[in-house]
Order: structure tokens, then C-alpha cells, then sequence
């Protein structure tokens, strides 16, 4: 079905350095990117929010918010226009941006130097960040968690947004087979022949592999590793790309590179958008996110709390993933959300019935040997075709 190439080459064309698990923008540095400006903002896309009609709330107090998000990305302009900018307009407090780095977190901490008031990290790093002591409980006394999403409702975190890993397939036109539907089409190497490729991380690699083998969403955990261990040997001369960054599997997959890949949603579905031959199928996709999270030690734990709550209210979740296609964490924000033609987003009542969500707390207590493992694996693979 796809051009033949070696695995030497499609390595060197997948090759780069190494980026953030979700976003792919976290950064090397802590680095203050601007304080938001109301004044920059032409057009409120958030004019009001149910609670929060105290302008003067938070009037001169400042909220640090370590985030993930480049300058000028997508990603924080719309946590800017959709999230920053109505909080700061609406409760007074001067908002301040700066990027996320977990050695900086862990850092601020452990000498008691804490500047940062709230961190936009991945959701996997909730438990692990808990368990050294690095961040404080959620104050659900001030948080309202009544409509967010279960799975991301942590002791020590809340859903900042959930994003998919989706199978995504390129479409040859000379291709008679029909487009692939699951993870064991993923795995049909005589229906669909051609290369692969995964994420470089056991999380949603293993999940798929026992998906593959006929495992069921719902028994997924715990895993059998060794089972999708024994799934990824069957295909492993095909999985020739494992991904570091976001932009490898989307270029190539639209040039046919690739035959099938894991890739994220948001991205495929771009790609799709512009006009380019590929598709993608939401069946047995892995939801994941972002979370909000404070610092121990914060000098704002109180502003900070009320701005989890803030943050996670229908009003501002559906304002961001208007602006952004990651799908919101409170489930009532559907109802206020109308996305483009060819968006969906995870979570949607359409599809949340074809989804399953990791499970933070298994990897929690079995990423360190599983990545192990997994790493060691990969060190086994023929580097060349």
C-alpha cells in the first residue's frame, strides 16, 4: 500500500529531539513568557461566568500560571483568550505566564523558593508529583467537581482538558481494502500492509497491542503485559516509527510514509481539514489530558484553588475548546459547545461509548518497571530493513 522505504530512512525522517507527552510544547526552561494584557484581548470571547461577579476580588494579588504553551502557540493563546483573560477581567487579579518545567517545580519546592501558583502539567504526572510531596490537595470545598469528568477528578488534581490517541490511516486510492476500523486491522499485516508506527512510551502502546489481541476496553486493567508484549513481537518488524514529537506521525502519514499510526487526534484531524489523504477512527481511542495542579508552598493557595474552580466551569471550558480541540472537562460543556464541521472532540457524547480512559493509578504504581521493560524492548529492535 505505501511507498517502500528502509527503516534506516523512515528513522532519519522521523528524526528530532525529544517533546513534551501532550502538547509537544513543554519547554527547557522556565521562562516567563507575557503577563496577560486585558487590553490585548480586542474581543472578550468570555464575557461572564456564573459565580464570579466580583471584579475586585483579587485586586492586587498575582496569579502565576506555569503552563506548557509556547509563546504564540495555539495551545496558550487560547488558555489566554479563553481562561486567563476572564479571570483576570472578572475576579482582578493580575495573571502572569511563565513556562512549565517539572525540574523547576520540583525545584521551587524542595527549597521552599515557590513562585508559581497553579502548573498545567500531564495528567500521569498527578500521582507521581503527590506522592513526592510537590503539590497540595485540591480544596474541594471551594472546587465544584458535581460535572467534571470522573477520571481526572484526583485527590491531587483537576482535568485541565482531555485529548485522544486515535488510530490513524492514510488513504490510498488504489487500496481495496476497507479503511481500518480497530486495533486489530492496526495488527492485519496481510488486509493492510505497509509500516507503522507508536508513541516511544509503553502508555496506550500496550493498551492497544492487548486491544489487537481481543482483550475488551472494559477488562483492559490490569494489563497483561506480557500478553502485549508477546503482540507487539508479532508486528514489530512493521513498527518502524516511534514518535517523539507530534509533527512526525502527521508528515508521515500524509505522505504515505506510514501506512497506519497512534497518533494524536487533534492533530490528524487538521491534517484531514487541509485536504490531506488520511483518516482516522475514534473505536477504542485512549483519552487522556491535562491537569491543573498547585504548588506546595504557593503563596496564593487560595486565589489558586478559586481558580481551579474558575477554570473547570462550563462557561470557560467550552470557551477553550472552541478555540482549542481538546475536549473539555466538564461534561455540561457540551451543551454549550457548537464545533466546526469535521471536529470532534474526546468525549463527546458521540463517541465516549468508543473510548476508553488510562488508568493514572495502574501506571502510577507500574510505569517504573513497565518502562523499563519497554525500553529494554526497544533496544532489541532491528535498527534497519
Amino acid at each position: 500500500m505505501a511507498t517502500k522505504l528502509s527503516r534506516r530512512r523512515l528513522l532519519q525522517l522521523a528524526s528530532g529531539t525529544a517533546a513534551a507527552m501532550l502538547t509537544g510544547c513543554l519547554s527547557e526552561s522556565g521562562d516567563e513568557v507575557p503577563t496577560v494584557d486585558p487590553g490585548a484581548v480586542a474581543t472578550p470571547v468570555l464575557t461572564a461566568v456564573a459565580g464570579y461577579d466580583d471584579s475586585r476580588k483579587w485586586e492586587g494579588r498575582t496569579l502565576v500560571v506555569a503552563t506548557p504553551g509556547d509563546e504564540g502557540s495555539n495551545y496558550l493563546e487560547s488558555q489566554v483568550n479563553a481562561i486567563f483573560e476572564p479571570f483576570q477581567r472578572l475576579t482582578g487579579a493580575e495573571v502572569r505566564t511563565v513556562r512549565m518545567e517539572l525540574d523547576l517545580l520540583h525545584e521551587q519546592v524542595n527549597t521552599a523558593d515557590v513562585e508559581w501558583s497553579v502548573c498545567d502539567v500531564p495528567a500521569e504526572e498527578v500521582l507521581p508529583l503527590a506522592n513526592s510531596a510537590i503539590i497540595t490537595e485540591v480544596d474541594y470545598g471551594v472546587v465544584d467537581p458535581t460535572e467534571l469528568f470522573e477520571p481526572f477528578v484526583m485527590q491531587h488534581g483537576i482535568g485541565a482538558n482531555l485529548y485522544a490517541t486515535v488510530l490513524a490511516f492514510h488513504q490510498f486510492e488504489e487500496s481495496g481494502a476497507p479503511p481500518p476500523g480497530s486495533w486489530a486491522d492496526f495488527w492485519d499485516l496481510e488486509a493492510y500492509p505497509g509500516v507503522r508506527g507508536f508513541q516511544e512510551s509503553p502508555i496506550g502502546t500496550l493498551e492497544f497491542a492487548l486491544l489487537a489481541g481481543g482483550v475488551a476496553p472494559d477488562a483492559l486493567y490490569p494489563l497483561d503485559v506480557d500478553l502485549a508484549f508477546r503482540q507487539l513481537n508479532a508486528m514489530s518488524e512493521q513498527i518502524v516509527l516511534w514518535w517523539r514529537q507530534g509533527a512526525q506521525p502527521t508528515q508521515m502519514i500524509a505522505a504515505g510514509d506510514l501506512v497506519m499510526v497512534a497518533a494524536w487526534h487533534d492533530r490528524i484531524q487538521e491534517l484531514a481539514a487541509s485536504g490531506a489523504p488520511v483518516g482516522l477512527t475514534w473505536n477504542n481511542s485512549q483519552i487522556n489530558g491535562d491537569s491543573w495542579v498547585v504548588p506546595n508552598g504557593t503563596p496564593e493557595r487560595e486565589m489558586a484553588m478559586d481558580f481551579l474552580n474558575f477554570a473547570t466551569r462550563p462557561e470557560v471550558a467550552a470557551a477553550f475548546s472552541r478555540l482549542f480541540p481538546f475536549g473539555p472537562t466538564n461534561r455540561t460543556a457540551y451543551d454549550l459547545l457548537d464545533v466546526p464541521d469535521g471536529v470532534t472532540l474526546p468525549g463527546a457524547p458521540e463517541i465516549i461509548d468508543r473510548q476508553f480512559v488510562v488508568d493514572l493509578d495502574w501506571w502510577f504504581r507500574n510505569r517504573e518497571p513497565v518502562e523499563a521493560r519497554f525500553q529494554e524492548w526497544l533496544s532489541e529492535q532491528p535498527k534497519d530493513s
